[in-house]
């Protein structure tokens, strides 16, 4: 997708938050591919990798835009629908009633940045071989200061465009909405390169 939006397909959730489907993703972004291409940039073998192409297809997040007869063999060229790539929240409700699977895929995301500063920590990289940073902050605010907050993050890390600008109603605060006392919040952002979390052995990956 190309702007920051609330998700509330959690079967569509579940594609954007799945390793590999994302890292199929990532390559058929630019240019078609096909699975064994796919499977070379992925060291993979190109059947681990026919369910998620096919998930994928079945959910409009990859297209199939071209076929080329091979011999015997027909090549089948892949190519991202970015219209669904890009920023995006989970919806609350979806979120809540998926809890378990919500909380287990954020713990990971979470431990693979933590995993990847460690390194750089520990390394004492100066020479910048990965690209990681915690940045720490903390601040008095209001419910609506707060949301405001969060929209203008979320903002920054968008790849629209155009910016939307805020609208306390859509933050849906609720009872909160009414308050005017401050409150004291810490605000952690993470980020890491993908290329720089090291690759699972096969006993950990699942299909």
């Amino acid at each position: 997708m190309n702007h920051f939006r609330n998700l509330q397909d959690m079967e569509l959730a579940k594609m954007l938050l799945d390793p590999r489907k994302l890292a199929i993703l990532r390559i058929a972004k630019n240019e078609p591919v096909t699975v064994k291409q796919m499977a070379e940039q992925l060291q993979e073998k190109p059947s681990r990798l026919y369910y998620h192409v096919n998930k994928l297809e079945e959910h409009g997040l990859l297209q199939l835009v071209e076929t080329k007869q091979q011999g015997n063999l027909i090549e089948k060229y892949y190519l991202t629908d970015n219209t669904h790539r890009g920023s995006y929240t989970l919806d609350r409700s979806m979120a809540a009633a998926n809890s378990d699977f919500i909380l287990q895929e954020l713990l990971r995301l979470i431990q693979q940045g933590i995993d990847v500063v460690d390194v750089h920590l520990r390394k004492g990289d100066t020479q910048q071989r990965s690209l990681a940073q915690v940045n720490i902050a903390h601040s008095s605010l209001d419910p609506r200061e707060w949301a405001e907050k969060m929209h203008n993050v979320a903002q920054a890390l968008s790849t629209a465009e155009t910016k939307v600008p805020f609208n306390l109603a859509e933050a849906k605060l609720g009872a909160f909405e009414s308050q005017t006392e401050q409150d004291e919040y810490v605000h952690v952002l993470l980020s890491y390169r993908l290329k720089d979390v090291p690759k699972p052995s096969a006993s950990e990956e699942e299909d």
